[in-house]
């Protein structure tokens, strides 16, 4: 474990203070480890979006019911096409949705 016994006092104007706020608010970071990262030329990690999850949440739900076609598919050596082309679309569907989150709009 590191021990840190060095301290520094920096003054910023307001904007400066509001501009380093908002960008430590993006991270899972205390503003005292944003600053180690960014003096160590690591960009920090923006926290991941609570639509991510949902939209990770879908695809896994999507991986089930193919999985579940698949099985059925295997078993009975026939595909319900009607299911698998809504599990289609909703991949089409989740990937829109999953892009738009990485990308923005």
């Amino acid at each position: 474990m590191r021990i840190r016994n060095r301290q520094i006092m920096i003054w910023l104007t307001e904007e400066e203070y509001t501009e380093l706020k908002a960008r430590v608010a993006r991270t899972p970071l205390s503003m005292q480890a944003y600053l180690r990262d960014v003096i160590r030329n690591i960009q920090p990690k923006e926290r991941i979006q609570y639509d991510l999850f949902e939209t990770l949440k879908l695809l896994q739900n999507i991986s089930i019911n193919l999985n579940q076609l698949a099985r059925k598919a295997n078993s009975l050596n026939f595909i319900d096409t009607a299911a698998y082309w809504k599990l289609a679309d909703e991949i089409e569907s989740t990937k829109g949705k999953l892009l738009e989150v990485m990308y923005g709009d």
